[in-house]
């Protein structure tokens, strides 16, 4: 196998083909980016919540 062909691995071990390594990881900043900003949503939603109750 050249090392061209050969595969990646992807955090969890998987092996990967270059093109889906690519999208895979394009994949999986997109969601990062997601659920970052649905963290800091809930974390808004709840200072505001202990605000009121203050």
């Amino acid at each position: 196998m050249s090392k061209h062909s050969r595969p990646k691995k992807d955090q969890y071990g998987s092996y990967v083909s270059k093109e889906e390594f690519e999208k895979y990881w394009n994949d999986y900043h997109k969601l990062e980016d997601i659920s970052m900003k649905e963290s800091t949503r809930q974390k808004e939603e709840r200072l505001k919540k202990l605000n009121r109750n203050i």
